[in-house]
């Protein structure tokens, strides 16, 4: 009992000293300084992380291709189509490989040149190429189409060799392919891009000639396994 009067006591005392001060000072000693910020706001750190929606470590994704050859010969029209395997290391690397079945025919240019001259182009066409290749996703981001439509994607670059099969002969391929892939939900994926393609050929009156193809593609694809 005698605990609990010197309790009641040392409360009384506190709030009567609290009562003395006046309503300004207490006012005055919570602002803060105009050249000054609390301290605990200014060493407060947040951080945001956005993870994937869909792992791609340990997964494998193959899809079929179509592609236009946007810098073919003058005389000649080129597409292709194909399939690919890529395994999916973890976020950002990725190793994998491509077949491509070439279909072509004359341009305009060269059905008048057939036409008139009954001379085919003087060009060294492709039947078909295979290639492995090195992948790197460099940004990783969402797009929102509606309220409650979100499609993530990633931009990547990709390394390549191998070899492509002319008509008359069979030549190292080089590739430098800029794309984007879009992940639509899972295991389902959607890439577009452009495939700088470079080899050689040997003409028949002009001797050798250096190649570049840009290819313009579209892949459609699936994702097995769920990733980690």
């Amino acid at each position: 009992m005698k605990s609990l009067l010197l309790v009641l006591t040392y409360l009384l005392s506190v709030s009567i000293n609290a009562a003395d001060v006046p309503l300004e000072e207490k006012l005055n000693n919570l602002s803060i300084p105009d050249d000054r910020v609390s301290s605990v706001v200014s060493e407060d750190r947040l951080f945001v992380v956005n993870k994937r929606y869909s792992s791609l470590v340990n997964r494998h994704e193959v899809t079929i291709l179509g592609a236009n050859n946007f810098t073919p010969d003058s005389h000649l029209v080129s597409q292709q189509v194909g399939g690919t395997y890529r395994y999916h290391i973890n976020s950002n690397w990725s190793v994998g490989g491509r077949y491509q079945k070439y279909y072509n025919e004359l341009s305009a240019a060269g059905e008048k040149l057939f036409d008139d001259k009954r001379v085919f182009p003087d060009t060294d066409f492709a039947l078909d190429s295979y290639e492995a290749f090195v992948n790197y996703n460099t940004i990783y981001g969402k797009m929102r189409f509606t309220s409650s439509t979100v499609i993530y994607f990633d931009q990547y670059v990709s390394l390549g060799a191998g070899k492509i099969n002319l008509a008359g002969s069979e030549e190292n391929l080089y590739s430098l392919d800029l794309g984007f892939s879009f992940w639509l939900g899972k295991h389902m994926s959607t890439r577009v891009g452009v495939r700088n393609e470079f080899y050689s050929q040997t003409q028949l009156f002009g001797g050798r000639r250096d190649i570049h193809n840009a290819v313009g593609y579209l892949e459609i694809g699936y994702l097995f396994g769920q990733g980690s």
